[in-house]
């Protein structure tokens, strides 16, 4: 019998937890430069919950990639596949469970990382070192961003630095080794910079060896009225794969490998020119003109289903975003509106063989094409209350073959749009709400089958959300509250009893996220916060039935002691609650386990030189953060990581 869902009002007798990710204050939102309506700008009070990670808290964290720094924020659950380098990791906002990679939009620079498919997001094209700050926006970012951000958006900025160089050298567990360095000059007009950075380790399972090397940088020519510049970035990633363990084996021995041979390989580039103009002093014009190219190579060799153990898969994507940013009055009222056009035309081509030395025995093509306009208006209708409306119109035309001479054609057009206040009830007090709808279109997996394409055409996903909150800070402390509720209809999954992905079940996804920080005094400092969810089916046979791999619950808390200034000492504490296993929708089987690591880090600096060293999974807890139809895949165990940084 289908059970009812708990009003939300149920899950506010939570226990809020202070706690902290690194030895520096985290400042005010309205202290920081944000892109929250896709300029450089200082914060204008988005009628929506934006955290924003520095520079100094993602280098005191010690972390070895930005999921590791992304797992202590409110809102986010980080489901790791595979080691401790962020390879094929997936972070669920709002609750999507295994579909999370497709909801949760990445960008760079204001630029998307996602892929066509149903691949990860490739964390390490960009070295954690060149990053200037991560703004997260929790909540659907569809108006500005479209496709891919309903449950919210991740914004990766990197740095513009003045002068200087840096290198650094780390080793730890398990044959771990790392090596970066980056160089920032301005000759005049021109400012360059550059990042490198490489990680090697065995991994800690067996079949787990994990090698990443990338390279990022910006050349920018500065004149009288903005900014003409030029980005770029190259990564390459092998990752052996060594499959997942059934409950007796997790049990007995987690480093063990389903697999031996199994290997992943895939190399990711860009290059993204673009100009930022001051036109007028009411006028900003900014553009990017991208260009991305991604191949992977997969081999499993305890997965060949239609004979397809080994793929090679091509993606390559144009881009224009061209945007204008105008200050004006509306009445007498103080408004600016940002009015721009997204365009994106992409191709995937996958090559599929039963063996990694075998002819090609099918191959597939995937074209799309994706146009969009937007507009956001922010009107200030007292110096306290901001008025935020805005709306987008996209159209996506999708197209496809295979070798065998099948093919289909999936169009489809969709209009959203959003509405928030906000009030400032005083200095350091704000509270805000914002309701709207959003979307999601399918992606180029999502046409495909193991033997062929869909039988249908998949309708995009599109839902309706409530998000109301309140943020306060102090000198010595900040807290934010947020509730919402997020329906969707025409959600994309795949459908066990036919094998295509389909339109299912309507969906539910609500919940309270607070987070905080408190400095005792110069020495001490606390933050943490907690997430209580529910994600759950609304209709249908799973109706009243939790989405698999979604948490109830998720807390973090932490405790940064800085003794004297040249010496932090930080412990974070990260739980996860119990969550059915991926593809469980009945709720049939038992869940995976909840779990609570503690990672430890510790830094020295003195001069020019910093020490850090880190304990991870401090207590060697075994634990899986994910695992589909009943099979594990464990984290690693209690690791140690310690590196030399030196800034010249």
């Amino acid at each position: 019998m289908a059970t009812h869902p708990k009003p939300l009002a149920a899950l506010l007798p939570a226990i809020f937890v202070a706690s902290a990710a690194g030895a520096q204050p985290t400042p005010r939102l309205d202290d920081v430069v944000v892109t929250a309506t896709r300029f450089d700008e200082a914060s204008y009070a988005p009628a929506a919950s934006m955290t924003v990670i520095s520079r100094e808290e993602i280098q005191s964290s010690g972390a070895r990639s930005l999921p590791d720094v992304l797992k202590y924020q409110a809102g986010l659950n980080v489901m790791p596949l595979y080691g401790s380098i962020g390879a094929d990791t997936s972070i669920d906002m709002r609750g999507f469970g295994e579909g999370a990679p497709s909801r949760t939009l990445v960008l760079l620079n204001g630029q998307r990382l996602n892929s066509l498919d149903s691949i990860n997001v490739d964390w390490g094209l960009v070295p954690l070192d060149s990053i200037e700050r991560v703004e997260i926006i929790n909540g659907s970012g569809s108006v500005l961003y479209g496709d891919n951000a309903v449950g919210g958006v991740i914004n990766i900025i990197t740095a513009r630095k003045p002068d200087g160089a840096h290198a650094k050298l780390g080793a730890g567990s398990w044959d771990s080794t790392r090596a970066s360095a980056g160089f920032s000059r301005r000759f005049g007009g021109v400012a360059a910079n550059l990042s490198l950075d490489r990680q090697d380790t065995d991994g800690w399972r067996r079949n787990n060896r994990q090698k990443r090397e990338n390279v990022s940088g910006r050349l920018g020519v500065g004149f009288d009225q903005g900014e003409a510049f030029v980005a770029l970035g190259w990564s390459n990633l092998e990752v052996g794969l060594p499959g997942s363990l059934t409950k007796s084996q997790f049990r007995s021995n987690p480093r063990q490998a389903e697999t031996l041979d199994s290997y992943s390989k895939r190399n990711n580039a860009f290059l993204r020119p673009g100009v930022e103009l001051q036109i007028t002093d009411a006028l900003k014009f900014a553009a990017e003109i991208g260009y991305s190219d991604s191949e992977s190579t997969v081999y499993t060799s305890n997965y060949c289903a239609w004979d397809s153990c080994f793929e090679v898969r091509r993606t390559d994507v144009l881009s224009f975003t061209p945007r204008l940013q105008w200050k004006h009055g509306l009445g007498s009222l103080p408004s600016r509106t940002t009015i721009g056009v997204d365009y994106y035309d992409g191709r995937l081509t996958a090559d599929k063989s039963p063996s990694d030395h075998g002819p090609v025995a099918k191959s597939v093509r995937i074209d799309q094409s994706s146009r969009a306009v937007y507009l956001l208006n922010q009107s200030d209708l007292t110096p306290e209350l901001v008025f935020t409306a805005g709306a987008r119109y996209q159209q996506i035309d999708q197209s496809a073959s295979d070798s065998s001479g099948l093919g289909l054609t999936n169009d489809h057009h969709k209009t959203v749009g959003e509405l928030g206040l906000s009030y400032r009830l005083a200095a350091g007090a704000r509270v805000f709400t914002r309701v709207g709808t959003t979307f999601r279109n399918p992606n180029l997996d999502e046409l495909t089958t193991f033997s062929g394409f869909v039988s249908k055409p998949v309708r995009p996903e599109q839902g309706t959300f409530l998000d109301a909150g309140v943020d306060l800070s102090g000198a010595s402390y900040s807290l934010k509250v947020l509730a919402y509720e997020l329906a969707m209809k025409d959600e994309i999954a795949w459908n066990g009893a036919t094998f295509e992905n389909e339109n299912l079940a309507k969906t539910r996804h609500r919940g309270i996220e607070v987070s905080g920080q408190y400095r005792v005094d110069p020495q001490w400092r606390l933050v943490g916060g907690i997430d209580l969810q529910e994600a759950e089916f609304r209709e249908g046979v799973d109706s009243g039935k939790r989405i698999p791999l979604v948490p109830a619950v998720k807390a973090d808390a932490g405790v940064t002691f800085q003794p004297i200034p040249a010496v932090a000492l930080s412990l974070m504490i990260n739980h996860v609650g119990e969550r059915y296993f991926g593809g469980d929708t009945a709720n049939a089987s038992e869940k995976l386990a909840a779990y609570t690591v503690g990672d430890f880090v510790a830094s020295w600096k003195h001069a020019d030189w910093v020490v850090r060293a880190r304990v991870l999974n401090l207590t060697d807890r075994k634990y899986s953060p994910t695992g589909y139809y009943g099979s594990y895949y464990p984290a690693d165990g209690r690791s140690f990581f310690v590196d030399l940084r030196y800034d010249f």
